[in-house]
């Protein structure tokens, strides 16, 4: 050993310090740009997106950041970060399982994607929450009992009990019994022969108009007889 390794301990020590750092910062995880590849399951396939690095970084498959009460159809391309946790994540995400501890995990085992807003996002109402998916939207409870289904071509809606819509003082109604529209002028129903008067009137009107109308063809050996010998005048109160 020369004479200045020995005489020049701090500096030697400064390095060493240094090196370890280094190392160390080697072995834990970064927050990093990545995109999807797949999505597996409830976990995501990503890709890093680093150029300029000495090494290939491999397709990592980790969870997709969220609740269970929110699925997100993530789609190849779709562009996000991978989050570093300080402990090891299989418990709580079901890869791998166990209990973590406070072992420091490898840099790249302990990632969740998040995905970030881009530019070239569709654009929509800014005060309005927005869902879409690639083919629509669906709305259900944890059993499916009621769903919702909003697709490119259609709207399907499926309860046991009871499906409604109010406007106003006009409700819409539909049960496994049958439906009723109730409004300011009375009632429909499909199972009692029960409607609004405003109904019942124009039903009316219209037959009155036949009847005042209508020409008979079988009573002159197959010749026009003509329409009706005398007006009905139809006349009714509401």
């Amino acid at each position: 050993m020369s004479i200045n390794n020995k005489m020049n301990f701090g500096s030697n020590m400064n390095r060493f310090a240094e090196n370890k750092i280094a190392e160390s910062q080697l072995m834990s995880g970064k927050v990093l740009p990545a995109s999807v590849v797949k999505q597996s399951g409830k976990m995501v396939t990503v890709s890093i997106l680093l150029r300029d690095i000495p090494y290939t970084i491999p397709h990592l498959t980790v969870p997709l950041f969220g609740p269970e009460y929110t699925r997100y159809p993530m789609q190849p391309g779709d562009k996000g970060i991978v989050i570093p946790a300080d402990t090891y994540l299989g418990g709580v995400s079901g890869l791998g399982g166990g209990t973590a501890d406070l072992t420091p995990p490898a840099n790249l085992s302990a990632l969740t994607f998040l995905p970030i807003s881009n530019t070239e996002w569709q654009d929509v109402d800014p005060e309005v929450l927005t869902f879409y998916g690639p083919e629509g939207v669906t709305l259900r409870d944890a059993g499916s009992n009621t769903t919702f289904l909003l697709a490119p071509e259609s709207v399907a809606i499926v309860t046991p009990g009871q499906f409604k819509v109010s406007v106003g003082e006009t409700v819409f109604t539909l049960t496994p019994d049958g439906w009723s529209l109730v409004g300011q002028n009375g009632v429909l129903t499909d199972s009692e022969a029960s409607t609004s008067p405003a109904i019942m009137l124009q039903g009316w009107l219209a037959l009155v108009g036949w009847v005042n109308g209508h020409q008979h063809s079988n009573g002159n050996g197959g010749n026009n007889t003509g329409g009706p010998t005398s007006q009905f005048s139809g006349s009714i109160t509401q």
